[in-house]
């Protein structure tokens, strides 16, 4: 938060110039009331974008990183451990610690300057000889256990480590991959897939499923059916249930549960 950045923000409060600062505004100007440091958190990408697609893999998954990971690659490990998606195994104690949205100076300059008329007061002049710099705005915040910590400066820790062997320098990380699988062997297998059909006002789910004792039924974001899983024959058994409820709606939302925990989900047309 500074005076500069309030008026960055301000002026771009309306997106009129393509990058739509308006979320920070509010928060930027009461933060030099208060002396907060910082802006309120606010994301990036709309949510309903980023929840468009939906889960596809529903089996175990393991994430690898090492000191290299940074930026976009620091910022993904943290969702991944964040969501609980996985165990993460780490070549390294940490990764990069960089996790922020980056601009440039020749950008900053051309915020101050746009849409026209520009703020005469801005400080950004065009560096010499075509020279140009970047910092970090926005940082990126946790989200869930570590909910405001920043990737920042911190990184992400692995669950696992695993220091690199001379097998894996020059066998192409074969002692790694096997650490790997030994992890990923000891994780609960779950699947999650449906068909349907609709007759008339009804339509028909048929659920195939593995590793879930329940799956709520939603259709357009709203509640439509929750069906109990009988108990497989055995972990690796695929169980058929059969549920109908009222048509009132064309996307269809699954969420698959295990012991009382939000395990697997599905976003699919009717």
């Amino acid at each position: 938060v500074s005076p500069l950045n309030v008026r960055l923000c301000q002026r771009h409060a309306t997106n009129a110039a393509g990058i739509d600062l308006g979320p920070w505004a509010a928060s930027m100007v009461q933060a030099t009331e208060t002396g907060a440091t910082f802006s309120g958190a606010f994301p990036i990408s709309p949510v309903a974008t980023a929840n468009a697609i939906g889960q596809r893999y529903h089996g175990p998954v393991l994430l690898v990183t090492d000191a290299r990971c940074y930026s976009a690659t620091d910022i993904f490990a943290g969702g991944f451990q964040d969501h609980r998606l996985g165990p993460i195994l780490g070549v390294d104690d940490n990764t990069g610690a960089g996790g922020a949205n980056v601009w440039q100076h020749n950008l900053l300059k051309q915020l101050f300057e746009l849409p026209a008329p520009a703020d005469g007061a801005s400080p950004f002049k065009a560096l010499p000889k075509g020279a140009d710099m970047r910092v970090a705005i926005r940082r990126t915040l946790r989200v869930g256990d570590r909910s405001g910590t920043p990737v920042e400066d911190l990184g992400i820790l692995p669950d696992h480590r695993h220091p690199l062997t001379q097998r894996d320098l020059l066998e192409g990380n074969v002692d790694l991959l096997a650490k790997a699988g030994t992890i990923l062997a000891t994780l609960a297998v779950r699947e999650l897939r449906a068909t349907t059909s609709t007759q008339g006002s009804t339509l028909t789910v048929e659920l195939q499923t593995r590793g879930l004792d329940r799956v709520d039924i939603f259709l357009d974001g709203r509640p439509r059916a929750s069906v109990d899983i009988a108990p497989a024959a055995s972990p690796a058994a695929v169980t058929t249930t059969v549920a109908t409820v009222a048509v009132t709606g064309s996307k269809l939302r699954l969420d698959g549960y295990a012991a009382g925990a939000l395990v697997a989900s599905r976003l699919q047309s009717t």
